[in-house]
């Protein structure tokens, strides 16, 4: 799964939204295999987005925006979205281009009515297009296609033609320190990652085990005690945060090396955990992606700025009235050149305001 371009108006806190995953020029020895089609290599896509910028600039919204789309393609049920249209009194709508495989790129049009009446029904208008993906296309060229191919029967409801798209897969996980639950599929997790992970998140962690007694369970040995994760569920937590989402992170790279999902959004999963840490595990992920597999990977943290990644792979959100996608490759056009320094120069108009806080201490003196 691999999405390529997404808008979104009058969704969550989404107007007028367009942010896009396809870059322009062929990178020599770039860092990320196979940004491309395997056998249509001018059709290229970013297969590593980490999205950077301060609180409420949208990077937890955007996974939301996009998990509720997955769930109304793959289930046909609009639920969620009609709950995330923001003003009823406008129509709300999503567009997405995405991929299944090297065959069909696919669009997807949607647009949301709901009133603020109780007995209104709300209204969805839906249109379905594909393009075929030829050998030497790029996505430019199938998108310059798509609007000649609608997917239309006149037979079956508007919802009935998502069926024309083939099944897919995602993860995604988001930060929630309050929660005590945990994705634990015996199946997927692997023993030996999460043991790694939590050891080096927690010194005091002598070792991981499965339980021979309950199934899908686990026993994690401490210094300080030991804690039982029985079918997600932390019993008697002990856990530090960071902990808790080292068990997270370990099901994410469980589920990238056995290529279980194809699509992953990663948001904020690194918030207690030291910056060392999080480039490396990032870069496992990364190294072991797949073809036609995709992560979302979302921080804080400017370090990863560092990294040894292409440009593309970055893009910063920004709010000011509204939500805007800036991407550090409009701005740089070689490697050479730091992204960290561009960013701490404000090339790209990110940087955090701190107009509010100049006079904080003259508060304090009061």
């Amino acid at each position: 799964m691999v999405v390529m371009n997404l808008e979104l108006d009058n969704l969550l806190g989404f107007d007028d939204f367009k942010i896009n995953f396809s870059y322009p020029r062929k990178i020599v020895n770039s860092t990320i295999k196979g940004e491309f089609l395997p056998n249509k290599t001018n059709f290229r896509f970013k297969k590593v987005n980490i999205l950077l910028g301060v609180n409420a600039s949208g990077k937890t919204t955007l996974g939301k925006a996009m998990m509720h789309i997955f769930n109304f393609i793959a289930y046909k049920s609009p639920g969620r979205l009609f709950e995330s249209v923001k003003d009823k009194k406008r129509k709300a709508f999503f567009s997405i281009d995405f991929l299944r495989d090297e065959e069909m790129l696919y669009r997807v049009n949607c647009s949301l009515e709901r009133s603020d009446k109780k007995e209104a029904e709300p209204k969805l208008s839906l249109e379905v297009y594909t393009a075929p993906i030829g050998r030497r296309d790029s996505y430019e060229i199938c998108v310059r296609k798509l609007e000649q191919v609608k997917v239309k029967d006149d037979n079956k409801s508007s919802l009935d033609v998502l069926d024309s798209i083939k099944s897919f897969g995602w993860h995604f996980t988001f930060p929630d320190i309050g929660n005590t639950d945990i994705r634990i599929d015996k199946d997927v997790l692997s023993l030996d990652i999460l043991k790694r992970v939590l050891k080096t998140l927690d010194t005091s962690i002598t070792d991981v085990q499965k339980s021979d007694e309950v199934e899908n369970s686990y026993v994690i040995r401490s210094r300080n005690g030991d804690v039982f994760i029985q079918n997600g569920k932390i019993i008697e937590d002990i856990l530090s945060s960071g902990t808790k989402m080292g068990i997270d992170i370990s099901y994410v790279i469980s589920s990238i090396c056995k290529g279980m999902h194809g699509f992953y959004y990663v948001d904020e999963k690194f918030t207690f955990i030291q910056t060392d840490i999080e480039q490396f595990l990032l870069g496992i992920m990364i190294d072991k992606l797949g073809p036609l597999e995709q992560l979302f990977f979302t921080s804080h943290n400017l370090d990863l700025l560092d990294m040894d990644l292409p440009v593309h792979s970055f893009t910063f959100l920004k709010k000011d009235e509204n939500i805007e996608a800036v991407y550090p490759s409009d701005f740089i056009k070689k490697n050479d050149i730091s992204i960290r320094n561009a960013f701490v120069n404000d090339v790209f108009g990110t940087t955090p305001d701190l107009s509010q806080l100049w006079d904080l201490g003259e508060f304090c003196d009061e």
